[in-house]
């Protein structure tokens, strides 16, 4: 389980970073513009999957995980309400998500095994206590990752933007 979280961590940061860089030289009214998403468009989204990443982590972090990596000043923010930016721009988003990318590598890394097969308690920001298998829960932070980013993808095809930043592949090439 170790080996499998660590190469998502792996594979999300870059594929994030791939991501960013591509819409560095997208129109920006194709970033920060409506889409008719759910969250609005590109920016919107992608603040949704940083404020998920957040708000799972500081629950990991006051609930019952004594982990050194979460008590990282990554974590320290302010939710700005559902559907709601905690960033207007794409730097400073992108700046945090480089952050919390580091996080999660880190996580994975410095984690003993046994506590990836196990339950944790997680306190959500009501105060309800739910438990959790702790890896199979990093692997749906992973996959709500990989979920949103197809929702980009999707936008950006619809704008004529020639997008691949997400091969898995690319990590497990050998030599």
């Amino acid at each position: 389980m170790k080996e499998i979280l660590g190469l998502m961590a792996e594979y999300n940061r870059t594929a994030n970073t791939k991501l960013y860089a591509l819409l560095d030289d997208t129109d920006s009214s194709i970033v920060t513009g409506e889409s008719g998403s759910y969250f609005g468009g590109i920016l919107g989204l992608l603040n949704h999957v940083l404020l998920s990443d957040l708000g799972w982590f500081a629950a990991f972090r006051d609930g019952s995980l004594d982990l050194p990596v979460l008590k990282s000043p990554v974590l320290d923010f302010e939710h700005p309400g559902w559907r709601k930016n905690l960033y207007g721009n794409l730097g400073d988003l992108r700046s945090h998500r480089e952050s919390m990318d580091q996080l999660i590598i880190a996580l994975a890394a410095e984690t003993p095994e046994p506590l990836f097969l196990g339950d944790i308690s997680v306190t959500h920001p009501g105060g309800q206590v739910r438990i959790f298998p702790f890896g199979k829960v990093l692997m749906h932070v992973f996959n709500h990752q990989t979920h949103h980013r197809g929702a980009v993808s999707q936008i950006l095809d619809a704008q004529n933007v020639e997008n691949d930043y997400s091969n898995l592949h690319e990590l497990l090439l050998k030599g």
